[in-house]
């Protein structure tokens, strides 16, 4: 794995105040940070880093915010919604991070997990009996939501088989209610928001 200048930024960030949590909506998901990273400009070179090397630096830099995502999803599980998706509105919000970081966290805790791309139902035979064997399966579902109307079937098709999800966003994008909305509407539980990562100004 490339050490990318998401990580980067994240491994080598000056520590900064935590900022108050703003008071939730009525029936709001509840906002996991999961990690808050502060982003700072790109490096023209990424470092090289194995995945369980830039993963275990990851997890070590924020442990509680990891674990506060690990038993939401745990806690979704125990309750009979054990294929979570993990979504959002775009590319490079930093979900396939939080989906193999959450993943680690929960084995540590001793639950299997199995981490797909699609949703089981969508799966080739083999990955779905690997799914149906593990306790929690984590789906790097990619982005759900496009800009515009949000399209109800669309979702609908990409979630087969999922049971809740995660909405990963960036700190800097506010939260859209109609998300939450919409996978309600199709069934899903939303367990929760992972807040990621501010955008970075970028000289050029």
């Amino acid at each position: 794995m490339t050490l990318d200048w998401l990580d980067t930024a994240f491994l080598t960030r000056q520590p900064r105040p935590k900022p108050a949590a703003p008071a939730a909506a009525p029936n709001a998901p509840e906002v996991i940070i999961a990690p808050a990273i502060a982003l700072g400009p790109q490096p023209s070179e990424a470092s090289a880093a194995s995945d369980d090397s830039v993963v275990a630096r990851l997890l070590e830099s924020v442990p509680s915010e990891w674990d506060s995502l690990a038993e939401a999803i745990e806690s979704a599980a125990f309750a009979g919604r054990r294929v979570v998706a993990l979504t959002g509105g775009q590319r490079g919000e930093g979900r396939s991070t939080v989906t193999v970081g959450v993943a680690e966290v929960l084995r540590r805790r001793g639950r299997s997990v199995a981490i797909h791309a699609q949703a089981p139902l969508l799966l080739p035979i083999d990955e779905a009996e690997e799914a149906r064997a593990a306790e929690i399966v984590l789906v790097d579902a990619g982005p759900w939501f496009t800009t515009g109307p949000v399209r109800r079937r669309t979702i609908e098709r990409a979630a087969l088989g999922c049971d809740a999800a995660v909405l990963v966003r960036r700190a800097d994008r506010p939260p859209c209610p109609a998300w939450t909305e919409a996978l309600a509407a199709i069934g899903l539980t939303v367990i929760g928001e992972a807040v990621t990562f501010e955008s970075a100004l970028v000289p050029g």
